[in-house]
């Protein structure tokens, strides 16, 4: 797969060129000029930059193990996903790629973990997130509890919820970094954005700071949540978390120090996010939010791939005519995406044509790496021993 490129047009050097030798300026500044745009081309042409596949990435399933199950993030030398099913983590092992044990969740009792939903993992131990507890949890391979945090009221603004399957949080040897997905006014079926989307706890002693409220164009009306589901993304080298929202060009870096840093990300599938907002209070009522959002280009996850040390932001594009007129809409089986690869002075250097075989659906298990490159969920699991990831990679 050829990436589009976005290099100085030769053709206007040329011009410029014949414009010179026009108007009789000297040989020597035509053939200095003349130098330059091959030296510059040629120079392009050596950055520039290939998306290819490798071959797919397969976990090989155990009777028990769902294709619902969220993760996979990193323990160690496993691969851990949560499994719904029977409310336990399976952690497959990161070479045969088959399942090497289960830690099972308490559901019952003074420590139980009652529907269970988000998963992230440090170098010590597996965080599990319960919604119905509004608490986190860190347990270790054997399932014991070394660290608790329940959330506060008055950090859950405006019937904010914490971080589920579908929202990512991210942890490192200081710091959890928890999204808070926006509250929504019943009365006006508007979502309110105008809280801080990160919840920052200190490992050391549990206290909380609260960042990065929501791109100024979110005060725009817009109904629903879809629009909301940010995707944080953690720099290990920097340390940064670098936060993508769905209806921004721009990512914010949030550094370990709290300072707030801004980027332009942006990809050429997306002019602006106009279709999304609604006109007016009586537009909600004839107009359904889901479909704006699947009508409408969007940026769906971000991921930070230390082995490139690049970022990867992904794109929503809008579901056809046709396809919005089926009886039935499924997103994982309609949606089409691409993607847009940053260096780490977050600087273009890539954007793919439509990705072949890909889901990026909210409910779809995460983006992640290995050497071999960048993993994303397949549309087709046929085979109900395996799931199946779909291999991308920067040459």
């Amino acid at each position: 797969m050829v990436v589009q490129q976005y290099p100085i047009s030769f053709s206007a050097k040329v011009l410029l060129f014949w414009f010179m030798k026009f108007f009789g300026i000297s040989n020597r500044i035509k053939i200095f000029s003349l130098a330059f745009c091959i030296i510059s081309l040629s120079l392009q042409s050596q950055s520039a930059r290939q998306i290819v596949y490798g071959d797919d990435f397969v976990f090989n399933l155990d009777y028990e193990t769902s294709f619902e199950a969220f993760g996979p993030v990193r323990y160690k030398d496993y691969f851990a996903f949560y499994n719904p099913v029977n409310f336990s983590i399976k952690l497959f092992d990161q070479e045969s790629l088959s399942v090497a044990s289960t830690i099972n969740i308490a559901q019952e009792g003074p420590k139980s973990m009652y529907q269970s939903t988000g998963l992230m993992a440090d170098e010590d131990d597996i965080y599990v997130f319960s919604y119905y507890k509004q608490s986190a949890h860190a347990v270790n391979e054997k399932g014991r509890e070394s660290f608790k945090y329940v959330f506060k009221q008055e950090e859950n603004t405006f019937g904010a919820y914490l971080a589920t399957g579908t929202t990512v949080a991210s942890a490192n040897n200081e710091f959890i970094y928890v999204p808070i997905l926006a509250g929504h006014d019943i009365k006006t079926m508007l979502a309110d954005y105008r809280f801080p989307s990160i919840v920052r706890i200190n490992k050391s002693d549990s206290s909380v700071s609260t960042f990065l409220n929501y791109p100024k164009n979110y005060k725009n009306m817009i109904s629903g949540g879809l629009q909301g589901f940010i995707s944080p993304t953690l720099n290990s080298k920097t340390e940064s978390l670098v936060v993508s929202y769905p209806l921004s060009h721009t990512v914010f870096e949030l550094t370990k120090n709290g300072i707030i840093k801004e980027h332009p990300m942006k990809s050429s599938a997306i002019d602006d996010f106009d279709g999304h907002y609604y006109k007016s209070q009586s537009d909600i009522k004839h107009e359904k939010s889901r479909a704006k959002y699947l009508e409408n280009p969007s940026f769906s996850r971000l991921h930070y791939d230390a082995y490139s040390d690049t970022y990867w932001r992904f794109v929503n594009l809008p579901l056809t005519y046709s396809q919005m007129n089926q009886k039935e809409v499924i997103e994982a089986k309609a949606r089409n995406y691409k993607v847009v690869v940053f260096d780490a002075n977050f600087r273009k250097i890539a954007e793919s044509d439509i990705l072949e075989d890909v889901n990026l659906t909210l409910s779809a298990p995460l983006v992640f790496s290995t050497e071999k490159g960048i993993h994303i969920y397949a549309k087709s699991q046929e085979n109900e021993e395996e799931m199946r990831f779909k291999t991308l990679k920067i040459k």
